[in-house]
């Protein structure tokens, strides 16, 4: 698990802010202790592990979503091209839906709106459609098509998905915005937004589409976020939206507003009404890391809280309580999914290269968290190339997803939990 010091990890929050720096004095800190930890393992596990398609090079992506329906189909990529290297130059991805028993490929198609650590954002809208994001090259444009496993017809709308609701609604963003300002969420197959249209804040931000009526409309612009409890530097500042989650019953969603400011980069947490927009601010410390719902009332976050400091803590949406996950003080920032109380995460590559996986029965209990497997990440995936463990549970199957390179090549793994 995490071996890094509290030293280390202030010191990466403080480098946080400027991601130039942070980026240069890593690699060079990783490659010195990675040559200390030449003889480690690469997997070390006493859970039954399977690669889902050991063809070629496979993932799923973030970890809000799960790749199964929970009805026997599994959703995943793969790839013909060495995930090792920058996105921008493989020309697409294949979107495949496999018999999660037989492992037999059911169908598959490409895209060419993806990137390594979200695929093309590829969801389960029902245990009968999913939806992903391609490139509409007539148009020019990213759009979101719908798939339905009946009979694999397909319906294509006009603004890719992000997060969606069942299949009453999604939300979209700017993928363009977001390749520029960060290329590891965006897409490549449209030209960097200049820093002129980057300004124009009125005409971007979220939208809110209705899968049954089609009806598109802009939910919150930039602006608006900016005018929300404003700071007197966002007008000098670069903005942009990213990371929706909807809430379990579909009524509100979270997201993070980030801004660039004199070279340094600030994270608000914020809370909306799906139907009306913007209620309120859960977070404004500067961090806000990565989240998962519990239920429509209460999230895990991973932030620096003014209270505890930076931890996990359970955040009432409402209320605006919290309470730190103790338990999971030592590990830091991690990728929290799951079902209730019950959830997985995992942790960043130690100084020796090795990601954690782990398993929390019930997250507001003091019991440890139960170790899954420890997973070797080689050096060559870095960056926007890098591979997070993004782990994903499935009840349904009593089993936990999973992305690794430890192998020396991206793959999606099964882990059973029993």
């Amino acid at each position: 698990m995490s071996e890094y010091t509290g030293f280390e990890r202030r010191l990466a929050r403080i480098l946080s802010s400027n991601p130039t720096a942070k980026a240069f004095l890593k690699k060079v800190y990783t490659v010195a202790m990675r040559l200390t930890a030449l003889n480690k393992k690469p997997r070390v596990s006493d859970f039954k592990i399977t690669s889902i398609y050991p063809k070629k090079e496979s993932f799923f992506g973030y970890y809000d979503k799960s790749p199964s329906n929970g009805q026997g189909l599994l959703l995943f990529y793969s790839s013909d091209f060495d995930t090792s290297k920058s996105p921008e130059l493989a020309p697409y991805i294949e979107v495949n839906v496999q018999n999660e028993h037989t492992r037999e490929i059911i169908w598959s198609s490409r895209s060419r709106a993806f990137n390594w650590q979200q695929g093309c954002r590829l969801q389960w809208l029902t245990a009968k459609k999913f939806i992903y994001n391609d490139f509409d090259e007539d148009h020019q444009r990213y759009i979101a098509k719908v798939i339905s496993v009946d009979d694999f017809s397909m319906d294509a709308l006009s603004l890719p998905v992000q997060d969606s609701y069942k299949d009453h609604y999604f939300l979209s963003l700017n993928y363009r915005r977001i390749k520029t300002l960060r290329p590891d969420y965006g897409y490549f197959c449209l030209k960097n937004m200049s820093t002129v249209e980057l300004k124009n804040i009125s005409h971007d931000g979220i939208w809110r589409v209705d899968l049954l009526s089609r009806q598109e409309k802009l939910l919150i612009s930039l602006s608006d976020i900016c005018c929300f409890e404003s700071k007197p530097e966002f007008e000098a500042s670069t903005h942009k939206v990213n990371h929706f989650q909807i809430s379990p019953c579909g009524e509100t969603f979270v997201f993070l507003h980030r801004y660039i400011f004199n070279d340094k980069r600030f994270d608000r947490l914020l809370l909306a009404d799906a139907e009306t927009g913007l209620v309120k601010i859960l977070s404004d410390s500067n961090l806000v890391s990565h989240y998962h719902w519990l239920n429509s009332e209460e999230l895990v976050v991973y932030l620096d809280d003014s209270d505890f400091g930076e931890c996990y803590i359970v955040l009432n949406i409402k209320t605006g309580d919290k309470k730190p996950i103790s338990n999971l003080s030592k590990y830091g920032d991690g990728h929290p999914s799951g079902v209730n109380m019950y959830m997985v995460t995992d942790t960043y590559p130690n100084r020796s290269g090795i990601q954690s996986l782990f398993v929390l029965e019930d997250v507001k209990s003091k019991k440890e968290p139960t170790l899954l497997g420890e997973f070797y990440h080689p050096l060559k995936f870095s960056g926007p190339n890098r591979c997070d463990l993004h782990p994903r549970l499935v009840m349904e199957e009593k089993c936990v997803y999973f992305d690794s390179v430890y192998s020396g090549k991206r793959q999606l793994y099964r882990l059973e939990l029993v």
